[in-house]
């Protein structure tokens, strides 16, 4: 088999697997349908949505303050969520922070322009699914979201350091990407071979007598 077609065997392989990054994570929103916003745009006056790698304790805020993200999606990857809290109008000392909208949407944006969304219902702790989108060849899906208020104090409005509101809303999200079915991996390398053949079909019908290359003048 052509080298060529080895390389493209294996560049195929690795990006259907999810072991390659796939298109950048450039902004993230979280609303609610009062009229709440939390995104990752800076300067637009809208509070902040501050987002952590899911890797473990210690892993940093990947914008601490209100600025723009482009951050590699990889296969199985996780976020921490954070916003700063809302008040309501039934914010009283020694209860349950209330949350400020019945539910609460996800939207993520990718450089290649897909989109994924989901949405998250406090009652009930419910995620209510998410969408698929192809990320440089790779199917990824919004498998998890949550987002609710409580009682930690973690950011403000436009900066992640405590302050502001103490009743602050934290949350994750989480992606994954399919992986091909064996039937798939079959077809896909039936194709590769199939167009290999081709080529040193192409090679041969070009050859002269005894093997020799024609040449046009």
């Amino acid at each position: 088999m052509p080298r060529l077609i080895s390389l493209a065997i294996a560049a195929a392989s690795l990006s259907m697997a999810g072991g390659a990054h796939a298109a950048s994570l450039i902004s993230a929103a979280v609303t609610g349908p009062t009229g709440t916003v939390w995104n990752t745009t800076p300067g637009d006056g809208y509070y902040g949505l501050f987002l952590q790698a899911n890797n473990g304790p210690g892993s940093p805020v990947i914008n601490p303050n209100d600025t723009a993200i482009n951050v590699p999606v990889i296969n199985s990857q996780g976020y921490l969520v954070t916003g700063e809290g809302f008040p309501t109008s039934s914010d009283a000392p020694g209860t349950t922070a209330p949350n400020s909208d019945p539910f609460y949407n996800l939207t993520l944006n990718f450089s290649n322009g897909a989109s994924l969304t989901g949405t998250y219902t406090p009652t009930g702790n419910i995620f209510n699914g998410g969408t698929s989108a192809l990320l440089d060849g790779v199917l990824y899906t919004l498998s998890d979201f949550s987002w609710t208020r409580d009682r930690g104090n973690t950011v403000q409005a436009f900066t992640a350091t405590p302050g502001g509101d103490p009743n602050d809303y934290h949350g994750n999200f989480q992606l994954t990407a399919a992986v091909p079915e064996p039937a798939t991996w079959a077809m896909m390398l039936a194709g590769f071979g199939m167009l290999g053949f081709a080529l040193r079909r192409r090679h041969s019908d070009k050859a002269g007598p005894a093997g020799t290359r024609l040449s046009i003048a």
